[in-house]
């Protein structure tokens, strides 16, 4: 669409710099760091998801950006509300307030100022995403949604690697610690648990296969290097090219003789 910018998803640029406590040891402390100046909140909250395709009807960046479908139209509110219930609140949707409030501040072509959307629906996926809608638009938002950063002027804490052990999927206690993590009533903050525990469960099957990756990997070179030393000990290259050598010998004897014989 002319006039438009469709916003799909892209390798982010690599981090300049990682929270200290990603590869800490469980007996770190926790100690106060500083926001960082080179790594900007794009890094720590990119605004892409990968099963999510955004448009803008312009180029004014201060729009916000609306959903696709997988073919590329704009996804409209009524996909959502058959005709007949159009005057009633989105299935699936809540009011935008109280324990279901996600931050989303809305901008339509043609305005000056934001809105907050005013229904959400949070979808815990394995990287979560919110949906949003305007009561006085029939487009359709949605962004990745992380948990809401709490500013303050001596710093973000830095968590050693074991302190957030007890968020893990098999972690003991997890029936209480929802309950926790529901009592706290930040849908952002529940979202971002969600993601962690995902990750970390991933994370630990991947470990495991490149485990057994690595074991597999080790039997199969110790073989190859078994095999290559008994040709050695057979002396395979000099065997080879000698029988290529009287191989070559062979042919020219051959063609020498079929070259007399039509002479003849």
């Amino acid at each position: 669409m002319e006039g438009g910018a469709v916003c799909t998803s892209h390798v982010q640029e690599k981090h300049r710099e990682s929270s200290p406590g990603s590869t800490a040891l469980p007996s770190t402390p926790a100690t106060g760091g500083p926001w960082s100046r080179t790594t900007s909140l794009r890094d720590w909250y990119p605004d892409e998801h990968p099963f999510v395709k955004n448009y803008r009807d312009s180029d004014n960046p201060n729009e916000t950006l609306y959903a696709l479908t997988t073919t590329g139209y704009p996804l409209y509110k009524r996909s959502y509300m058959p005709a007949a219930l159009q005057k009633q609140d989105p299935i699936g949707f809540n009011l935008n307030r109280g324990n279901h409030y996600i931050d989303y501040p809305i901008r339509l072509p043609h305005e000056s100022t934001t809105q907050q959307a005013h229904y959400t629906q949070a979808i815990m996926a394995p990287n979560p995403l919110v949906i949003a809608l305007r009561q006085d638009s029939d487009k359709v938002f949605s962004k990745p949604l992380y948990a809401s950063p709490v500013y303050a002027f001596d710093g973000k804490p830095t968590y050693a690697a074991g302190e957030l052990d007890y968020l893990k999927t098999d972690a003991e206690g997890r029936e209480f610690m929802d309950q926790l993590i529901d009592r706290e009533g930040d849908l952002s903050l529940k979202a971002e648990i969600h993601r962690f525990r995902m990750l970390t469960t991933e994370l630990k099957r991947m470990e495991t296969v490149l485990v057994e990756n690595e074991e597999q990997w080790g039997q199969l070179a110790a073989a190859k290097l078994g095999a290559i030393q008994r040709l050695e000990m057979a002396d395979a290259n000099k065997r080879l090219n000698a029988n290529n050598q009287g191989f070559v010998d062979d042919a020219l004897h051959i063609n020498e003789a079929i070259l007399r014989g039509r002479k003849g």
